[in-house]
């Protein structure tokens, strides 16, 4: 039987109440919640919830009871969220109706995405080569930024014993979709994006030169390519190649490079640094997507640091998702856990039929799907999951 998931959020299983809301989920085919652990701020149109209709997530929190204890002498400490006191610990409730039975817990934490974190802690946030702040993103070179998402994924492991825990932006955010009201009058071509997305924080400039990488060299190249795009009338692209061929494209600029080459290691280290802490019987999903490479995705090298991959296919073609899914299997092995990911929006997802044809053509590699999301889509919307699920 495949795994089947839907992701949630706290307040909708609150709303909808958890009985109802596991009923609904249930009904469709989903024997799992990836409920929402650790998530950043936004605004939610919630068709799916019958409260709150539009809802502003307190920002950077965590949706969990908090052990101070753990805590104790940390520079970056987590926040519990209000409502976990106001409406109740829902993970806890959902950890109890696993154990009598009920559905399976996946606890989707997002890790380095925390302006409200970065706001505070400044010197742990990615940074241009201009030396401007992502205040959007802690900065996985960063020991302090480390130690807190280690300590955030062992107190949710060991403290709850979720199914298993899905590993949302351990990774370098990038420039794009990172915060709100975002403005770019240039525009910003693929390769401007990538470049603003490269950290140069001094973590990083320490890392790199234990590593035998001269950062602060290929900083200097960055912060030029950077100027004389921003110096142009109009964009005008210098890497022809680019996306298509990776930091290959950058081949020409050994400094930046061997930079380039690097920025993966900082990653993946803290994977499996986060793999390390949780016990056995939890395993450690890895939320990834096509070009999770811009943020320092090496997925060979991460494989052996994960029980498996939740591989995010929300825009994806329906003809290329079979390619990218046998990749993704081919990166990971055959003992490994892949699940697939799909979005119920509309119109990204025409009708049910196009999400029949997605499910079908991932099929063949993945060992369950992850459908995205409870509170976000009306609830008629979600007889889509048992449509497709039901033609594999």
């Amino acid at each position: 039987m495949s795994e089947v998931s839907v992701w949630a959020y706290p307040w909708d299983l609150h709303d909808l109440g958890l009985n109802a809301a596991l009923t609904a989920l249930s009904d469709v085919g989903a024997g799992m919640v990836s409920m929402a652990t650790s998530y950043h701020a936004g605004r939610f149109l919630q068709p799916g919830n019958p409260r709150r209709r539009v809802y502003f997530p307190q920002d950077g929190t965590v949706y969990y009871q908090v052990d101070p204890e753990r805590w104790s002498g940390a520079e970056i400490v987590p926040l519990q969220a209000d409502i976990v006191a106001t409406e109740g610990d829902k993970l806890a409730e959902l950890i109890a109706q696993r154990d009598q039975g009920g559905a399976g817990v996946s606890c989707w934490t997002v890790c380095l995405h925390n302006t409200r974190l970065g706001m505070l802690h400044p010197a742990h946030v990615v940074r241009t080569a201009h030396g401007d702040p992502h205040y959007y993103g802690l900065c996985p070179s960063s020991p302090a930024a480390r130690a807190y998402v280690v300590g955030l994924v062992r107190e949710i492991a060991e403290r709850y014993r979720p199914d298993r825990i899905e590993l949302e932006s351990p990774d370098f955010m990038g420039f794009s979709h990172g915060y709100h009201h975002e403005k770019d009058g240039l525009p910003v071509l693929p390769e401007d994006d990538f470049l603003l997305g490269i950290c140069f924080c001094a973590h990083c400039l320490v890392r790199a030169r234990a590593a035998g990488v001269d950062g602060q060299a290929a900083q200097v190249v960055v912060a030029g390519l950077l100027d004389a795009a921003f110096a142009r009338e109009l964009p005008e692209a210098q890497f022809l190649n680019f996306p298509a061929e990776g930091i290959a494209a950058f081949a020409r600029i050994p400094a930046l490079h061997a930079y380039l080459s690097w920025r993966s290691e900082p990653v993946t280290s803290l994977i499996a640094e986060i793999k390390s802490v949780v016990p056995t019987g939890v395993r450690v999903l890895l939320i990834d997507f096509e070009g999770s490479w811009w943020g320092g995705v090496d997925l060979a090298a991460v494989a052996p640091h994960i029980d498996g991959l939740l591989y995010c296919a929300y825009f994806t073609e329906v003809s290329r998702i079979v390619d990218l899914m046998s990749e993704a299997r081919q990166r990971i092995g055959p003992q490994k856990t892949l699940i697939a990911g799909f979005q119920l929006f509309y119109p990204n997802l025409k009708d049910r039929n196009d999400l029949a044809a997605r499910v079908g053509a991932a099929s063949p590699w993945a060992d369950g799907f992850n459908f995205y999301n409870l509170g976000l889509v009306p609830a008629k919307r979600l007889d889509w999951i048992r449509t497709s699920l039901a033609r594999t």
